[in-house]
């Protein structure tokens, strides 16, 4: 399959986009945040002025690096027709790059173009189908693999042969595939194996063994000038010697690479790895340590510079310093809780990594220590209304974030300690944070107040909470009793249990909740989405919306579904995110709009977690159990008062086709379209606070080569905005 993408020229040709300028596309447009600290190998390219660049893949990606350090990232919503990558390889000869998948599926992205060759995956010969290593033999690009070696065409990308290093075609792992000037070494599970090359091809049923190498265990192999090393777990071996030319004391060999300087190997042992240069006496000598290094998997040498690959630290330049290169992303998986709003999204990383990451117009920043000193593992991220100062929950207690002075501070009360989960402001300005255990904690003017439930219910190993429009503290109970509900009014407080017997829920395992533009309180369960309108929460009953496409949810919702997020986009539609991807809904939940899995977007997995809309662009984050990837949707937030339209793109190109998006505009203002003479053209309604058009007029028909006006108002008239659309060609 042939597949052209115009942001690939600008990845080959080293026209390349740095991180700050990973710019948010048009509608229906996708870009993934990886964390990208998972590096896996390295190559170098040149084109055809010799202008120098870094290709190397993450576990998701592939980038480049520029000499001063810009970096481009190349992913499934740039082009690429898989994720998880296995590994990579750089052929300089046709200025193309081979891409091997986890799945054993196959990209060759030449150009502006990307060829998929897919038989492999598609094959069902063979148990195991991994793509161990990629070698480079003039026009062939040889594949190790789990059963033997895969020979494919590099000119006419297709698979030209398979090659089995045993003389009779019994399937053998193959770890890695190097060359001398006449002969072709295979280290594979059954020790070395050698064929005689013969312009550039091997004879078949000529493969040769030596069997005092079987047991050693060899799996990486490397060559200089016809000398060939060969490497175990803790040994190196020059061939043909049998005994080992330098043993590794501690920790495991992870690659060797010989070249004019001498021989280098790196390892790892546990969390702590390095790269050695071994002399000539057979002693060795450390050219990057455990300071900088975890894991080193590859690594390649550039002049005065040293590009390691670190699968768990990322990318590292080493020549007079060391430093490591980000790539983008946040600094690791996203485990807390995200907060998004029109300036940034923050994201606490939990787990076992230390602070948060932001997301703005700039691109991403991790923030893990402040003058020096390690923050604590954060959990949850609110930001205030009123100060815009950023608050999180951390195992060190409350933590406040003051981003223009780059300040942060522990703001817990003293008198209240233990574990502090989620965190939420009210409009008003008033935080709500949960005690686990505790209760309720709020912040009003400074003052801080524990709101306690009566001694018949128990907060112990709660967590989540979600403050609705009504000032209700929501509250997934824990072993999986349904809802905890607080509600403060007039005439005293009240707490309630919300289950499946006395208010009808679909399930007592509640897994989120959120409230619409409506009000209205949307609970998801691991049986689909019970909704709540409920001023009094005395006599709380949910209903159950019927889908009127079916699509596999017998009737109700989402039911025999987990889902595990719900959120409201600016026109109140309703995505949802479960273990089977992502919908989105109608404003009533009973119409599907779209529906995105792994195999039919960039999503990097489909067991959506948390979603985030950006309110101003309505960029939809999807946080998945394997990293976050986001799409640009159709509606925004309202803007009020409307005061000047933002038209995108415009003016409109020859060849453009896709929807241009009038923004800033009032929640569902009407829109027209007109010519300047004043004849409409075209008429809607916004998205909340976005309007799309699709540049044709009411009979289908594109409009004609220039200028346009928009009139956007609300209901009554009383806020008004004009705008003007280009468009540069078009046809009567």
């Amino acid at each position: 399959m042939l597949q052209r993408v115009s942001f690939l020229i600008l990845f080959i040709s080293l026209a390349l986009l740095s991180i700050g300028q990973n710019e948010l596309g048009g509608i229906g447009q996708w870009r993934e945040h990886y964390n990208n600290r998972s590096v896996i190998q390295l190559g170098m390219a040149s084109n055809a002025n010799g202008e120098k660049k870094i290709i190397g893949a993450t576990t998701q990606q592939v980038f480049s690096v520029t000499p001063s350090n810009k970096v481009a990232l190349l992913g499934k919503s740039t082009g690429l027709n898989d994720a998880s990558i296995a590994c990579t390889a750089w052929d300089v000869a046709q200025s193309q790059l081979i891409i091997a998948y986890n799945n054993s599926n196959i990209d060759i992205v030449k150009g502006d173009q990307v060829y998929a060759i897919t038989d492999l995956l598609l094959s069902n010969l063979y148990p195991s189908k991994k793509i161990n290593h990629i070698y480079l033999l003039n026009q062939w690009a040889l594949l190790s693999t789990d059963f033997g070696i895969i020979v494919i065409d590099l000119i006419k990308h297709e698979i030209k042969d398979t090659w089995f290093p045993n003389n009779n075609r019994q399937a053998t792992k193959i770890f890695q595939i190097v060359s001398t000037q006449d002969v072709l070494y295979a280290a594979t599970e059954n020790g070395i194996w050698t064929c005689p090359l013969k312009n550039n091809w091997i004879i078949a049923n000529q493969w040769q063994n030596t069997s005092d190498f079987n047991n050693l265990g060899i799996s990486k192999i490397t060559q200089y000038n016809n000398i060939v090393y060969g490497a175990s777990t803790n040994s190196i071996y020059q061939l043909p010697a049998k005994t080992p030319y330098f043993n590794l004391n501690s920790g495991q060999i992870k690659k060797i690479v010989i070249n004019k300087d001498g021989l280098y190997t790196s390892f790892s042992n546990g969390n702590k790895g390095g790269l050695l240069k071994i002399n000539s006496d057979k002693t060795s000598t450390y050219i990057v340590d455990s300071i900088y290094l975890s894991n080193p998997v590859d690594y390649l040498f550039d002049e005065n510079n040293i590009w390691v690959a670190d699968s768990a630290n990322g990318l590292l330049l080493k020549n007079t310093n060391a430093k490591l290169i980000p790539l983008g992303g946040p600094a690791g998986n996203v485990n807390g809780q995200i907060y998004i709003n029109s300036k940034y999204l923050i994201a606490p990383l939990g787990g076992a990594d230390v602070g948060f990451s932001m997301y703005s117009e700039d691109g991403w920043k991790t923030i893990n220590t402040i003058n020096n000193k390690n923050l604590p593992a954060c959990y949850s991220s609110a930001v205030d209304p009123i100060d815009g100062a950023i608050w999180l929950t951390s195992s060190d207690g409350l933590l406040k974030y003051t981003a223009e002075k780059g300040v942060i501070e522990q703001v817990s009360p003293v008198a209240f300690r233990g574990f502090y989960s989620n965190i939420q402001f009210s409009s008003d300005g008033t935080l709500w944070t949960l005690l686990e255990g505790q209760g309720i904690l709020q912040r009003q003017n400074n003052n801080w107040k524990l709101i306690t439930p009566p001694n018949t219910l128990s907060l112990i190993g709660i967590n989540k909470m979600f403050i609705n429009q009504q000032g209700q503290a929501w509250m997934i109970a824990p072993n999986y009793q349904g809802i905890i509900v607080y509600s403060p009014n007039a005439t005293g407080e009240k707490w309630r249990i919300i289950n499946t017997y006395n208010n009808n829920l679909p399930s007592s395992t509640v897994t989120s909740m959120m409230d619409d533009k409506n009000g209205t309180m949307w609970v998801g369960t691991n049986n689909g989405i019970g909704l709540f309108d409920c001023n009094e929460i005395s006599n709380c009953k949910a209903y159950l919306p019927q889908i009127k496409n079916n699509n596999g949810f017998a009737g109700l919702l989402f039911q025999k579904e987990n889902v595990n997020c719900i959120i409201a986009d600016g026109a109140n539609r309703k995505w949802v995110g479960t273990n089977n991807g992502t919908w989105l809904l109608s404003n009533d939940g009973t119409e599907i709009i779209q529906r995105f899995t792994k195999n039919n977007s960039p999503l990097p997995n489909d067991t959506i977690r948390q979603i985030a809309i950006a309110p101003s662009t309505g960029e939809v984050f999807f946080n998945t159990a394997q990293q976050m990837a986001s799409y640009r949707s159709t509606a925004t937030s309202g803007a009020t008062p409307m005061q000047q339209i933002n038209i995108f793109p415009n003016p409109i190109s020859p060849n453009y086709t896709g929807p241009i998006a009038m923004r800033g505009l009032i929640d569902n203002a009407i829109i027209k379209i007109t010519s300047l003479s004043g004849k409409l053209v075209f008429q809607t309604r916004a998205l909340g606070g976005q309007a799309i058009w699709d540049g044709k007029t009411y009979d289908g028909n594109k409009v004609a080569t220039g200028i346009y006006l928009v009139f956007a108002r609300d209901e009554l008239g009383t806020e008004k905005a004009v705008g003007k659309i280009i468009i540069t060609h078009g046809q009567n």
